[in-house]
């Protein structure tokens, strides 16, 4: 099953393909019109390697974003003194790294 955004990533790319084949048209570029045309009959291959390459940026995005707010609170740890605030920011930390496994793992899963 697609999903809806998977479904409105393929139109765009198809038009703007399809764009391209008409501007190589008019410019009277047979060769360009043959490398758009292929592209296009694997369409599917090449929006399956966008649509990996668009989760993989974003997994890393997530992953630094962990790592952001991992630095924070090891700050914060480093400069609190009361046992119960520091207990609390530990288990931020564990959940966090635990985040950052599972990303690291869906990486690892989409390697392009």
């Amino acid at each position: 099953m697609i999903s809806s955004t998977s479904k409105q990533i393929s139109l765009l790319w198809v038009d703007d393909y399809l764009d391209l084949y008409n501007y190589a048209r008019k410019l009277g570029d047979t060769e360009w019109q043959q490398q758009i045309l292929q592209t296009l009959s694997n369409k599917d291959t090449h929006i399956q390697h966008e649509l990996q390459e668009t989760l993989q940026y974003n997994l890393w995005r997530m992953f630094d974003m962990i790592n952001g707010k991992m630095l924070e609170i090891y700050e914060q740890l480093r400069k609190s003194k009361d046992s119960s605030q520091i207990e609390t920011l530990r288990e931020q930390v564990w959940e966090l790294r635990n985040q950052r496994v599972v990303i690291s793992r869906r990486i690892k899963e989409i390697r392009i």
